[in-house]
């Protein structure tokens, strides 16, 4: 699945850093709703990869409904992404623990566009434990519905940080 925001009048590198900082990162878990722990950045000769793991209820404001009713009432998961320094370029993994179990893995380009930057995540879920033919009804729910609103907080507090 696709998902793309804007965030505007900055540049890609701009945004690239931001995505890593470690203060954005604890202002996006915030904005999430999350519990986190310890935020890990670790920056090697190619690339910046930041980790840190989060834990919500799935019944505060902003989950949508039909998530609400598959996932469970408390959801622990890892938050990672890694950015290559030289090119646009990153991935993002989310790792659902408990059940449904579920792993989110994408793939980000940032592109300037204008005086703006398009930020565009294609995401693809797997999930264990659910059996087929609600697994792919979960899986498409978790993707679009928990990654693409999680993805949106991101773009969101990107346009306020940058």
């Amino acid at each position: 699945m696709e998902h793309k925001a804007l965030i505007e009048s900055t540049t890609v590198d701009a945004v690239q850093r931001l995505l890593s900082e470690h203060a954005f990162l604890e202002a996006f878990a915030k904005e999430v709703g999350v519990t986190t722990g310890e935020i890990d950045i670790d920056q090697r000769d190619e690339a910046i990869a930041a980790t840190m793991p989060w834990a919500f209820r799935t019944d505060k404001a902003g989950i949508p409904s039909l998530a609400q009713k598959f996932l469970p009432q408390e959801v622990q998961l890892q938050w990672s992404q890694s950015w290559q320094l030289e090119a646009p370029n990153g991935d993002i993994t989310v790792e659902l623990h408990g059940h449904p179990a579920a792993t989110c893995t994408g793939r980000a380009t940032l592109t300037q566009s204008g005086d703006d930057v398009e930020y565009t995540v294609v995401t693809q879920t797997k999930t264990t434990g659910v059996p087929w033919p609600l697994g792919g009804k979960v899986e498409s729910m978790i993707n679009k519905d928990l990654v693409g609103w999680i993805l949106s907080v991101q773009a969101r507090v990107a346009n306020r940080e940058i």
